[in-house]
């Protein structure tokens, strides 16, 4: 909830909302990780609720999705330093980091490797299906 409040959620629920629209996308990154917390609902009521523990990669996916002003500067500012890397102005420290780097873009090949198998699989089922008419 941290993160929703620095984005400018005022309602922790929309937040909660946001996360589970982007399930499959936050799943890709890692467990999505989650627990039941109690919370005061007013006049003392108490209510379960799920309380999510993001990884820094889905919450800096969240920042994007989010929408508020204040994920907006955010956002501007991620985008900002990955243009620096992606124009090669930013390096990796040590071999760690850049064995982290060589993991993250062989997910994202693969993840472009599955959405152009899963299209083309699209497109031969409907020109099959044209030609059915």
């Amino acid at each position: 909830m941290e993160l929703a409040k620095a984005l400018g959620y005022s309602r922790p629920n929309d937040f909660r909302k946001l996360i589970k629209r982007h399930a499959s996308a936050l799943k890709a990154m890692g467990s999505l990780r989650h627990g039941v917390a109690m919370i005061e609902a007013g006049k003392g009521a108490k209510r379960e609720v799920t309380e999510y523990q993001l990884s820094f990669a889905q919450a800096a996916f969240l920042v994007g999705k989010a929408g508020t002003t204040l994920a907006d500067s955010l956002a501007v500012k991620m985008a900002e330093v990955f243009a620096l890397y992606t124009a090669g102005r930013l390096v990796a420290v040590d071999a760690a980091a850049q064995a982290e780097l060589d993991a993250i873009a062989a997910r994202e090949a693969e993840r472009r490797r599955v959405h152009e198998e899963e299209k083309d699989a699209r497109d031969m089922g409907f020109r099959a299906l044209r030609g059915h008419w």
